[in-house]
């Protein structure tokens, strides 16, 4: 393949470390190319369509990269959905061919589907691994607002519930188990997450049950609501 010889360039260094961009699929990778170009001995980027831009002042220093073959940047010729992807797979197979058996093969991609590339590559003997654009950040993230989004899930559906009470004031459960269904109901939720909602009205004083049949605080009704 002649002409992927002169389009790629072939190290024959021990320890290379490939990387290679799903572009389409982490556009703000880009952000993070000159700190790739330092700790990689060649970078590959596979796109089909992208908007992503880089500072002008990155213009010099990634030209000579480019012209050196240690930057590498292709545009797929169809701009299908994975496009991109296939573009990944081919040139893996072309760096692993060229390069040195020790060689490292890192992609940066979130789409799954990338893994089978690098179990390919593995079973040749290479060592591979995907990584998703900031991966480690959005798992901080869904942590810890993990807490907030069960909060405002049961908060909310108690405030709609008092709400509910208010305008429906002459015409309230009066037993427990209407009390739980009329919840359900009216909040289309499942059993449990009515008992939720029940007993967290219940905690806050709102509603009382004594003997199975249940009395309304309208003060504290009217306070939930207004939250």
């Amino acid at each position: 393949m002649p002409e992927v010889d002169q389009a790629i360039n072939s190290h024959s260094d021990r320890g290379s470390r490939v990387l290679l961009i799903d572009l389409e699929n982490c556009p703000t990778q880009i952000n993070h190319l000159q700190k790739d170009l330092e700790q990689f001995t060649q970078v590959v980027i596979c796109y089909a369509k992208t908007g992503a831009k880089i500072p002008l002042e990155w213009l010099l220093p990634l030209s000579s990269t480019i012209n050196s073959d240690k930057l590498k940047i292709f545009k797929m010729a169809s701009p299908g959905k994975n496009s991109a992807d296939f573009g990944i797979c081919f040139f893996a197979g072309v760096l692993m061919e060229q390069l040195h058996k020790e060689t490292h093969f890192t992609i940066v991609s979130n789409d799954t589907d990338l893994d089978h590339v690098v179990n390919l590559l593995k079973s040749q003997g290479r060592s591979a691994e995907r990584t998703g654009a900031k991966k480690e950040e959005d798992k901080i993230l869904n942590s810890s607002t993990k807490t907030a989004d069960e909060s405002a899930t049961l908060v909310s559906p108690v405030k709609t519930y008092c709400m509910h009470l208010i305008t429906y004031s002459k015409n309230r459960p009066t037993r427990k188990d209407t009390l739980l269904n009329s919840i359900k109901n009216k909040l289309n939720s499942t059993p449990d997450e009515a008992a939720r909602v029940f007993q967290s009205l219940a905690t806050q004083g709102a509603v009382t049950v004594a003997d199975k049949k249940v009395s309304y605080n309208d003060k504290k009704i009217k306070d939930l609501a207004n939250q």
